[in-house]
């Protein structure tokens, strides 16, 4: 065995070792966004619970110095309990918006992908690629415009005629823009 081979298979196992610990950090952060989601749903209502018992512990007593402690404990331990869950089911609800978007702009890569590769193929209908090819033009038989045969306004119409953009009192359409 040369020392080629034996850095080479070095390398392999890096990769390997590598690819599973990655592949494990995948698994996590999944688990975050729950731990995030559950824990949030569970303070955002227990801090509503503790500023309701905090309210309803105050209203009870008129003197101002046992209001206070209810005050402190309920209100303020309550209301950074909303804000800690609020915060959390906020931080949850942004990783699956950024997921989404990765999730979605991976999925348009690859249709973008394989709409280039059939292009590249030549995957267009035979009558539209010789018609463009050939700069031939056409225009339905009583109208105003002309069009290239591939032209969503035309598609699948009978009785087009063939025409020159030469040909007076026509003029070239918007959508497919033939000159």
């Amino acid at each position: 065995m040369t020392t080629l081979d034996t850095t080479e298979s070095a390398a392999l196992v890096r990769q390997e070792r590598l690819q599973s610990r990655v592949s494990g950090l995948r698994g996590r952060a999944a688990l975050g966004d729950r731990w995030m989601l559950l824990v949030g749903g569970l303070l955002l209502p227990l801090g509503v619970l503790l500023v309701l018992l905090g309210w309803k512990g105050a209203s009870g007593t008129p003197l101002e110095f046992e209001q206070n402690s209810y005050l402190i404990s309920g209100g303020l331990l309550g209301l950074a309990l909303v804000f800690a869950g609020g915060f959390l089911y906020f931080g949850y609800w942004l990783t699956l918006l950024v997921r989404e978007s990765r999730t979605g702009r991976a999925e348009l890569v690859g249709v973008l992908t394989r709409v280039e590769q059939l292009l590249a193929e030549g995957a267009l209908p035979q009558t539209a690629r010789v018609a463009s090819a050939s700069g031939t033009l056409v225009a339905t038989k009583t109208g105003t415009m002309f069009h290239r045969p591939d032209c969503v306004a035309v598609d699948g119409k009978e009785g087009l005629r063939t025409v020159t953009a030469d040909t007076p009192g026509l003029t070239p359409c918007k959508l497919c823009d033939p000159v």
